[in-house]
């Protein structure tokens, strides 16, 4: 046992909803009894409808605390109240949905420290799945799965909380912004809070197999939440550095160049057009990474005048 073993403490927070973490937790509570080092697995189930019964087994594993709460908090609380729960100085954060294929997973983390936060990314399986999963499964392939030193160009535009680590003194600080209250892009403010205090985010090649996948229709009516919550974010950022937000993020980034040339309207009449062809191809055997972006490039426009028409209104 190492003297840097020794001081070393950190706990594994896991937001559970609707999924069977038994074999997640397993190997975690293996891995980590092999470092030497002072742990704990932080379990809180998110009010659940599936798998309860098979999660509570994993009352009798050492070092584990297993919770479920009454009612459904969402994923920018839940992050919140497992670091509020955890009694450790580093924060190891994962999605339930995931699959662990690296026996030195939370070695590869703890060898960082004293990192302020490390990102591990996601990895996805290279054999295609059932077509009405193949939207999502080749989003993650062509967009998320990428290696560390092209996420480190950009480290904090990169920033997802899949699967990272972070010291439990900068989570308190910066926390998940409890107002963004349906999916998306809670992370991408995350990563931009870190920015703004000039905390350093380190990537490295640590994937987890993200082994669930959202169906193609569920995964557009997620993205569109998601575009919804990023118009949003980006409404709360003062006058100021909304520039500077906006280049972080290409969907931002295009809809704000296409509006100041006055192509807004245009945009939103093509995407009326042009919006059940695109959405066809998202269904289909070969759904594409360009029409995917243009589908949410249209619908962010789309909603930038529902927006403004419901502000309008309101001032009336």
């Amino acid at each position: 046992m190492d003297k840097k073993s020794l001081s070393i403490a950190f706990s594994i927070c896991i937001p559970i909803y609707n999924w069977d973490v038994r074999k997640l937790i397993l190997e975690l509570h293996r891995q980590a009894s092999l470092t030497n080092c002072l742990f704990e697995i932080l379990l809180i189930d998110d009010c659940s409808a599936s798998f309860k019964e098979e999660n509570r087994q994993l009352q009798q594993l050492t070092q584990l605390s297993y919770i479920e709460l009454k009612e459904n908090i969402g994923r920018s609380r839940i992050r919140n109240l497992l670091a509020k729960t955890a009694q450790y100085p580093y924060l190891i954060f994962m999605d339930c949905d995931t699959e662990i294929n690296n026996p030195s997973y939370l070695q590869n983390y703890l060898n960082e420290i004293p990192a302020d936060v490390v990102v591990g990314n996601c990895q996805y399986t290279s054999v295609p799945p059932e077509r009405v999963y193949l939207l999502r499964w080749r989003y993650g392939i062509c967009r998320e799965q990428r290696n560390a030193s092209q996420r480190n160009k950009q480290p904090n535009k990169s920033f997802s909380a899949f699967n990272f680590m972070i010291q439990k003194k900068i989570f308190d600080r910066i926390q998940f912004d409890e107002n963004l209250s349906s999916y998306g892009h809670e992370d991408t403010l995350f990563g931009w809070k870190l920015k703004k205090q000039n905390i350093r985010i380190c990537h490295i090649d640590n994937p987890l197999i993200h082994s669930a996948l959202d169906n193609s229709k569920d995964f557009i009516e997620k993205t569109e939440n998601s575009v919804k919550n990023l118009w949003l974010i980006y409404q709360t950022i003062s006058e100021s550095e909304k520039n500077e937000f906006a280049q972080d993020n290409d969907l931002l980034k295009y809809s704000l160049w296409m509006q100041k040339r006055g192509l807004s309207d245009f945009i939103s009449l093509i995407f009326k057009i042009f919006r059940y062809p695109l959405y066809k191809n998202l269904l289909s055997k070969h759904p594409q990474m360009f029409f995917f972006d243009l589908y949410k490039l249209g619908y962010l426009h789309q909603w930038q005048r529902t927006a403004a028409k419901v502000s309008t209104t309101g001032l009336n």
